[in-house]
């Protein structure tokens, strides 16, 4: 049953993709193109090259070359604050925020993860050296027992 839900499905949105893929055939006088004048040009540029007149001097010019680059926006910052525009968040804090209750110029965030490190480091060091005391009390008692996991 799914699958005929699903091929009925896909018979449905293929229909309206082949209507749109017919194109119709092109008109060339809608165009504004005048095939016959084309066929007169060529014609009698033809007929130029194959009879030159010793009189007539006739010169093709072809210029190859890159254009060059056209920067529109030369002398246009495009980064940075917008000229007389209206002033940004930190300007307005800056405005609104008296000196006194401004940031702190310590870095109080970077002590802080500092000293969190170093105490996380001395109670790992801490809890290997009880673990090393206990694994030595039971060896001197004689209990066998495993090597402890950790190393100073």
């Amino acid at each position: 049953m799914t699958r005929l839900i699903a091929a009925l499905m896909i018979a449905t949105l293929a229909a309206p993709a082949l209507a749109v893929a017919q194109d119709p055939p092109v008109d060339a006088s809608k165009m504004g193109v005048s095939l016959s004048r084309i066929k007169r040009e060529l014609v009698q540029a033809q007929a130029d090259d194959q009879n030159p007149d010793a009189l007539k001097i006739t010169f093709t010019v072809q210029v190859v070359g890159t254009a060059p680059r056209i920067n529109l926006l030369e002398g246009f910052a495009v980064e940075g604050p917008v000229p007389y525009g209206p002033p940004t968040h930190r300007e307005v804090l800056d405005v609104l925020t008296p000196q006194e209750f401004r940031g702190q110029a310590f870095p109080i965030l970077g002590l802080a993860v500092v000293a969190a490190q170093k105490l996380f480091q001395y109670n790992k060091k801490r809890q290997c050296e009880a673990e090393i005391d206990e694994y030595r009390r039971l060896v001197m008692s004689g209990v066998p027992v495993a090597a402890p996991r950790c190393t100073q």
